[in-house]
């Protein structure tokens, strides 16, 4: 067993000893990347808790640069931010959860480790870009469908847990996910997969800027945190490059 003394390849062991299977392998892996991927991070700390840290404060710090105040609000990056970060972000935890799920065990506890540390950041640090949403909401464009759409978000996403970007954070660690299973496979089809989330992750990451929703700031922290947070979970907890 590549993976001994994993917390998954023990509950594993413990419930089935030695009747244990490959199939009640995967089932336990499933489950508790279920717990992690939808229960910790996407229900408690991507909902709940980010909800919460978001109503906390009515003013925060604003980091915005020269270089921040220059870019324009463009609703067309609204495609990649709402459109394309969503379903591609989905469609990576699940085929991690349910078919690499030895990698999608690391990748859960990459994403509640990035939402866990960047809610407790909100709490102590709030960034809100509530200068560029006050402008946008007083001179809004007409007959737009995609600033309309933007408009609408500033109303119902809190505005005081920017910093780091929880949106781009996600984009990164799933691109992290990919890169590491193409090199571990040694896959021309995984590393043109993971050069595509890369190039989303990018995007995202481009798009929080011209949608006014993070500062270039932002961004840089959230880097670094997915980064960090990829390499410890998927280096302790990924799959190794020999499976058992």
């Amino acid at each position: 067993m590549s993976s001994v003394g994993r917390f998954p390849d023990l509950v594993a062991t413990w419930l089935f000893g030695a009747r244990r299977t490959k199939f009640a392998e995967r089932a336990v892996y499933i489950v508790l990347n279920f717990a992690l991927i939808l229960g910790l991070f996407y229900l408690l700390l991507n909902t709940v808790v980010y909800d919460w840290t978001g109503s906390l404060y009515r003013q925060g710090f604003h980091l915005n640069t020269a270089l921040d105040n220059r870019i324009p609000f463009d609703p067309r990056w609204a495609i990649i931010y709402l459109y394309v970060f969503y379903p591609l972000s989905a469609a990576t935890m699940a085929y991690f959860a349910f078919v690499e799920y030895r990698d999608g065990y690391a990748l859960g506890l990459a994403l509640v480790l990035i939402n866990l540390t960047a809610d407790l950041v909100y709490i102590v640090f709030p960034v809100t870009t509530d200068i560029y949403r006050a402008a946008l909401l007083a001179h809004p464009l007409t007959g737009n469908h995609l600033a309309s759409v933007m408009y609408g978000y500033f109303k119902s996403d809190p505005s005081f847990n920017c910093f780091p970007s929880l949106h781009a954070s996600v984009a990164v660690i799933c691109f992290y996910a990919w890169y590491r299973l193409a090199r571990r496979k040694h896959s021309r089809a995984l590393a043109i997969v993971a050069a595509g989330m890369g190039l989303v992750a990018l995007g995202v990451m481009v798009s929080t800027l011209f949608v006014k929703q993070h500062y270039i700031a932002d961004e840089i922290a959230e880097l670094l945190l997915a980064w960090g947070a990829g390499a410890w979970a998927f280096g302790r907890h990924g799959a190794k490059a020999v499976e058992p």
